[in-house]
């Protein structure tokens, strides 16, 4: 499901700064309260190319109310409920900017997830994906194979070395569609839906937060109720 505008200009461009004052922190060594990974071979692209070599930025909500107010938003959380069955109460249960550097932001393979949360009912968990540059096809958009989360949760395996997971499995699974997103804009899918997206190396970043909510009913042998924040 897309939705051209979840965020307001004026809230757009604040995050825009803001995650580029947290990714000044995480390359000078300050990482905050959140998780820092780096892009393969990040000190050689940031040597040559001066530009951000940090691949993800984990959980923004505990830098601060601004970043909870977004992830509490009426707009958003709307969609949430309708999306995880008319919910009742509302967590996050996690969330992640994925920052796609230009020329040198590195792929995500293709992959459920739910193999990573293993959040169940799978119906009961959904991702926002907000773009907080425009997302095309040229800088690394997500790609989507529709229809796929009829498929159940499928076996996936670990890419040795990387914290990525991919299927494994030996049937077709269908083909990837683009879903380029205006900035301001955003996804939503399914936490069964196989997407992915690919390098950009283009001149232009491609930011996106990801932010994963579960309705009041679902578990997660990762998650604790009291462990996650409350949106609604």
């Amino acid at each position: 499901m897309s939705c051209p505008e979840v965020l307001a200009p004026a809230a757009r461009a604040e995050l825009s700064n803001r995650i580029w004052d947290l990714v000044r922190d995480a390359e000078e060594g300050r990482s905050g309260k959140h998780e820092v990974l780096l892009e393969p071979g990040a000190a050689a692209a940031t040597a040559t190319l001066a530009k951000p070599a940090v691949r993800k930025l984990s959980s923004l909500v505990s830098e601060g109310e601004f970043f909870r107010e977004i992830a509490a938003s009426p707009r958003i959380l709307e969609l949430v409920a309708e999306l995880t069955g008319g919910a009742k109460s509302i967590y996050l249960y996690s969330d992640q900017v994925f920052l796609k550097p230009a020329f040198c932001g590195s792929e995500k393979p293709l992959h459920q997830d739910n193999s990573y949360f293993r959040v169940t009912p799978h119906s009961h968990g959904v991702t926002c994906w907000v773009a907080i540059d425009e997302a095309t096809v040229e800088n690394g958009c997500l790609n989507y194979i529709p229809g796929s989360h009829k498929l159940g949760l499928i076996n996936h395996r670990a890419i040795p070395n990387t914290p990525h997971h991919v299927p494994d499995v030996n049937f077709p699974l269908g083909e990837e569609v683009p879903a380029p997103v205006p900035a301001g804009g955003a996804v939503f899918h399914h936490l069964l839906c196989l997407h992915s997206s690919k390098a950009n190396h283009s001149a232009h970043p491609r930011r996106a937060w990801a932010l994963h909510y579960v309705n009041g009913e679902a578990h997660s042998p990762h998650r604790e109720y009291k462990k996650m924040l409350r949106v609604r």
